[in-house]
């Protein structure tokens, strides 16, 4: 489908929810701020949270919830998924090491463009004794955007440009539906790879939607 319409030079992935499970994690902890705070935020109201930067989700919040203390809630959130994750309770999504094999025996750049900041992907990425320079061409972080978020596309667009790559050629792979507005306004390729959010109108009409990291694979084989 893809391999007929134009040749796919790179591939940028997202972290959270296409490499690691770790958006599971956040809808946990998202719960159970819920209770602790007695809040009643909506799960659609957190599927629109994902994928956009801590100060972001911060200052909408105050918006949605005036009367939340704000920072205590996220801090919560924060201080629960990073416990879990600092005691290994995630996994490596499906297919992601057979589409780095693949990607690299075709010659396709890969970057990492993610909402995370630099130490957290870093711990994330060593916990599961991956190597992240040893895999990515290029990489982006939230220290990089400049406080842009998705579905700004400039961190998709700052990864094309280290990787040397026009856009219109490059795939953007995420979960979210905002890393999938971010794509689409760059002029990428987007696939969402769904984890916990369902593709939404938007989604199906501009995305290539996959279960896993093997429909990328195939999709690259035709």
């Amino acid at each position: 489908m893809i391999g007929e319409a134009k040749k796919i030079t790179a591939v940028i992935f997202d972290m959270d929810g296409v490499i690691f499970d770790t958006e599971s994690l956040w809808k946990k902890a998202f719960l159970a701020a819920n209770k602790k705070f007695g809040v009643d935020i909506s799960e659609e109201y957190r599927q629109g949270m994902c994928g956009k930067n801590e100060k972001l989700v911060r200052d909408e919040l105050r918006v949605h919830r005036p009367n939340l203390d704000v920072d205590a809630y996220r801090d919560f959130m924060l201080e629960s998924v990073n416990h879990d994750i600092r005691v290994g309770d995630f996994k490596i999504k499906p297919f992601f090491k057979e589409a780095i094999e693949f990607l690299k025996s075709k010659g396709i750049k890969i970057a990492l463009a993610t909402s995370s900041h630099k130490a957290r992907a870093e711990m994330l990425f060593k916990l599961k004794e991956m190597e992240i320079a040893g895999i990515f061409d290029a990489t982006i972080y939230a220290e990089d955007a400049l406080g842009r978020s998705k579905p700004d596309p400039y961190m998709f667009l700052e990864a094309a440009k280290k990787l040397g790559q026009d856009p219109s050629n490059s795939i953007v792979v995420e979960d979210s539906i905002n890393g999938i507005e971010a794509a689409v306004r760059g002029c990428f390729v987007p696939v969402m790879a769904v984890d916990l959010i369902p593709p939404n109108a938007f989604a199906k009409e501009h995305a290539h939607i996959i279960g896993d990291l093997s429909g990328l694979i195939e999709m690259l084989k035709q």
